[in-house]
Formats: structure tokens, C-alpha cells, sequence
């Protein structure tokens, strides 16, 4: 597993633990008097924390399978790609570099 994933999931974790935390303070505070500002501002955070968690952990996994990818020969680097168009009907062949 490359380093940045590693990263990026132990952060997405993180912010997913922080996210939660401010629920729960949302859900503690339900007992007692509290502003209307409070709630705002806990359910924004928490928010928040929610989708950079969701958001690194997609880009955690984005270099997770172009790692995977490059190390079974899917993806090369610099590679030249040959495409032949063949095409029986009418007898010629095409073929040419895509880079």
C-alpha cells in the first residue's frame, strides 16, 4: 500500500472520529438549555468532518488503484498504444500511434 493511502485513510479515520464527536455533543447538550447558535455551529462542524472524510478516502483509494493498476501493466508510463482498425468489407488495414 503506498504511503499516501496509508495517509489518507488514517486521516479520513480522524476526521470521521471528529465528525462523531460533535454529534455526540449535539445529543449530550438535547437536556439542557441551549442556543440556537450552538446547533448551528455543531451540526455545520460536524458536517464538515464528515465529507473531508469522505473525500479522502475516495482520493486514498484513487491512488490505491492507480497503484494497483500500474503494477499489473494496466497503466504505463510513456507507453505508445498501437490501434489497427481492420475492416474486411472493403480490404485495407489502418493502424497507427496513439501516444
Amino acid at each position: 500500500m503506498p504511503k499516501i493511502t496509508a495517509i489518507s485513510y488514517v486521516f479520513s479515520l480522524l476526521f470521521y472520529a471528529m465528525g462523531y464527536l460533535k454529534t455526540l455533543v449535539i445529543k449530550n447538550s438535547v437536556a439542557g438549555q441551549v442556543n440556537t447558535y450552538d446547533f448551528t455551529m455543531n451540526v455545520s462542524l460536524a458536517t464538515s468532518y464528515f465529507v473531508f472524510a469522505i473525500v479522502l478516502a475516495v482520493i486514498g483509494s484513487l491512488f490505491l488503484y492507480l497503484k494497483k493498476s500500474r503494477d499489473r501493466g494496466i497503466l504505463k508510463k510513456n507507453a505508445k498504444l498501437r490501434v489497427q482498425l481492420r475492416n474486411s468489407q472493403y480490404g485495407f488495414d489502418l493502424s497507427r500511434k496513439i501516444s
